[in-house]
């Protein structure tokens, strides 16, 4: 009996994410004609079809499926054996894929890439920018080593999944220099409500937590005039107009610094994010992957432990 070929499975995995053989092809820099025998030899051997064509490109079938998620398991267990051999032969090279929120890509991954960098100088970063439930996905098909985000409780109960805590980034809101609110010793409560504010949109534990505060402090739940992921956007809002965010302190530390950005003075306005490393119970670290996950914890234990509540 045929076996898969490692080859046909890759660009049957590609044509998957992508959802189209052009694209695949232009991605992987081989021809149309060549994904296409690839995908009737493993047509042939599964005795089924595996992809759908519909408009829009194409898409898995139910056993199509199953064979892009087994096939991502396969090709990253033939990457971890490879890299296990280099490893023992003294190449300290390799691959790693990283799924991280867009908060902890202003200072502490560019610090960690740059300190791997300087350690193993043949190292390959694929660092992908999301929120859990973006990112969960692609854990779960192998096409990223390990994630950092800050699941729900239920979340983190899920079977096939590793959790562990690294710690925590302090959120606090923050304004403009020359927002009105920027100078004031004491805030009134009804003050947050004059002024717009650009928040990440809902559902998320971030907006969870912030409709709680206010709620403990008798106020309505917020109503943003912006909602964004993007942490540069918020901020150039925030310095440019007089909108209000909430965003982490290491997200502004710089322009704290710069005397653009400053933190409101309210006691009562803030919160603690708890970050979380997470893997499937089911797979196996490279070599350089578990190099690079014993570095953030590392790094995360020095510049992520829990803050003291702000004065």
């Amino acid at each position: 009996m045929r076996s898969f070929h490692p080859t046909d499975l890759e660009y049957f995995i590609e044509i998957c994410r992508l959802g189209s053989i052009a694209q695949a092809a232009k991605h992987l820099g081989v021809s149309q004609p060549a994904l296409s025998k690839a995908i009737r030899r493993l047509e042939q051997i599964a005795g089924a079809r595996l992809l759908d064509r519909n408009a829009r490109g194409v898409s898995p079938t139910a056993m199509g499926l199953i064979l892009q998620q087994r096939g991502s398991l396969i090709l990253h267990e033939l990457d971890t054996a490879r890299n296990e051999l280099q490893e023992m032969s003294g190449v300290r090279t390799g691959n790693v894929s990283m799924g991280v929120p867009p908060t902890l890509n202003h200072r502490f991954i560019p610090d960690i890439v740059e300190l791997a960098c300087r350690q193993r100088p043949k190292l390959n970063f694929h660092v992908s920018e999301g929120l859990f439930q973006s990112l969960m996905p692609r854990l779960r098909l192998g096409e990223l080593d390990f994630i950092i985000s800050s699941p729900t409780q239920a979340e983190t109960e899920a079977t096939d999944l590793e959790c562990e805590t690294l710690g925590s980034n302090l959120f606090l809101a923050c304004v403009g220099a020359n927002h009105p609110l920027a100078s004031m010793d004491f805030i009134p409560d009804e003050a947050l409500l004059d002024y717009g504010w650009v928040l990440v949109p809902p559902p998320g534990i971030l907006r969870d937590q912030l409709n709680q505060l206010f709620h403990q402090r008798g106020l309505p739940a917020l109503d943003p005039q912006v909602q964004t992921s993007s942490t540069v956007l918020s901020k150039a809002l925030i310095t440019r107009q007089d909108f209000i965010g909430f965003l982490p302190l290491e997200v502004f530390a710089a322009e704290e610094q710069a005397g653009t950005i400053k933190r409101l003075n309210l006691p009562w306005l803030y919160w603690r994010r708890e970050l979380t490393l997470v893997f499937r119970r089911s797979r196996t670290l490279t070599p350089a992957a578990q190099y690079l996950v014993d570095l953030v914890r590392r790094e995360a234990a020095k510049r992520l432990q829990p803050p003291v509540r702000p004065a």
